[in-house]
């Protein structure tokens, strides 16, 4: 269950002027990519998406950790052993990371590889990983472990147990991917969702926004919130859906890079800020931080805005650009 869902008064009318709304949706990284654009012709349509198809493969190819053959598995392969060459992309992806993980006081930390794997292992099993193996994963953790040679363009992991993922930008990336390829070739108005991760672009003709709603976790329908998008990212976060219970315990599937530990303040929270990329970014360090995070990031960038679920489920706070109803 998704927790952003798009309201249906915007799409009764499907055609304005000369443009007219399709849809489509196609599966890639693993998860459902579903575009809906206004465009002057149903072929220039299918010609952007099959464009924003090719380009979810390309960055499929960069940066999965489910594939052996992609960039990432190679730089992963080789930490603590060699630098490794690498695209001009995946090396702007890395340096924009390191950048967040920065901003966000390593909330936000693409090694954080070796703690999923660390975490994934032993909740499979039906366990809790051990202290002193979460310390030794958390050797392991840390963004300037990460070391860049702009001039050969290559990538080294300091310590052969790094592990990169960036399963907490990705498609925030792919999806401002998208949104360019579709303004390229002269579409402006738009929705991009990918898993949950979503561009507003322009709205409909004679509409002020694209009218977004969200959904209350865990409760299926309920509404308890609305956003008025134009020209906006937003991002969701939280153990509603993917969690470890243990001992009566849910566990989010969300770690703190900090402490190794699964982040424990909040039930959910939806990111708002000028790109996918940085939504995906900061609603995964919210997450990680809490309301003292969210009140943080929305101080230092007017543009951001987060609604915070508490643990409870029963209260939730606004910050910055998000305002609560």
């Amino acid at each position: 269950m998704r927790l952003l869902v798009l309201l249906a008064l915007l799409l009764c009318s499907c055609s304005h002027g000369t443009e007219n709304l399709y849809e489509r949706s196609f599966y890639s990284m693993g998860s459902t990519v579903k575009l809906k654009f206004y465009s002057p012709s149903e072929e220039l349509f299918h010609r952007v998406v099959d464009a924003c198809v090719k380009r979810t493969k390309e960055i499929d190819r960069l940066f999965s950790n489910y594939r052996d053959d992609s960039v990432l598995a190679e730089v992963n392969r080789n930490a603590g052993v060699a630098p490794v060459s690498v695209p001009t992309e995946f090396l702007r992806l890395v340096r924009t990371s390191i950048k967040y993980s920065e901003l966000t006081e390593g909330a936000f930390d693409i090694t954080i590889g070796s703690l999923f794997e660390l975490w994934g292992t032993e909740t499979k099993a039906g366990r809790l990983p051990g202290r002193s193996r979460i310390r030794d994963a958390l050797g392991c953790t840390g963004f300037r472990k990460i070391k860049i040679d702009e001039v050969k363009s290559q990538v080294f992991l300091d310590g052969d147990c790094v592990r990169l993922d960036f399963g907490a930008i990705g498609k925030g990336y792919a999806v401002d991917e998208m949104v360019n390829i579709a303004r390229q070739n002269g579409i402006k108005r738009g929705l991009v969702n990918f898993g949950g991760n979503i561009y507003a672009m322009d709205p409909p003709a004679g509409k002020k926004f694209w009218d977004v709603g969200v959904r209350k976790p865990g409760s299926g329908s309920e509404i308890i919130s609305k956003l008025d998008l134009v020209d906006k990212g937003v991002a969701t976060s939280g153990d509603y859906e993917r969690y470890f219970e243990h001992d009566g315990k849910r566990y989010s599937h969300i770690i703190d890079p900090r402490t190794g530990w699964p982040a424990e303040d909040v039930t959910s929270v939806v990111a708002v800020s000028k790109s996918a990329t940085e939504a995906d970014v900061f609603s995964t360090a919210v997450s990680v931080l809490g309301p003292r995070g969210a009140k943080m990031f929305a101080r230092k960038d007017k543009s951001l805005g987060f609604l915070v679920v508490w643990k409870s489920g029963k209260k939730k706070s606004c910050f910055g650009s998000y305002a609560c109803p």
